[in-house]
């Protein structure tokens, strides 16, 4: 778990991208790139890096946090 906390802490657009799924259940990547204030491609980047690790599902268009990913979201929150 310290490890995937390093992961997401290291990168402010991650850390945001968790935070945002935490709060809101389920977005699409649009809406994320919207919300975050960055591309689309920037977002696609991030998507693949957690979905690499886990922590964020994708299911008919739309992300949401694994139950690790809502576990991590909830120590990064901590912190």
């Amino acid at each position: 778990m310290e490890e995937l906390i390093g992961f997401v802490t290291g990168n402010k657009n991650r850390q945001k991208l968790l935070a945002l799924l935490g709060s809101k259940h389920q977005l699409t990547a649009d809406k994320l790139a919207k919300n975050m204030h960055i591309a689309r491609p920037s977002v696609d980047k991030i998507v693949e890096e957690l979905l690499g690790k886990e922590l964020i599902e994708h299911e008919c268009d739309v992300y949401k946090l694994t139950e690790l990913g809502e576990a991590l979201e909830r120590k990064v929150q901590s912190i």
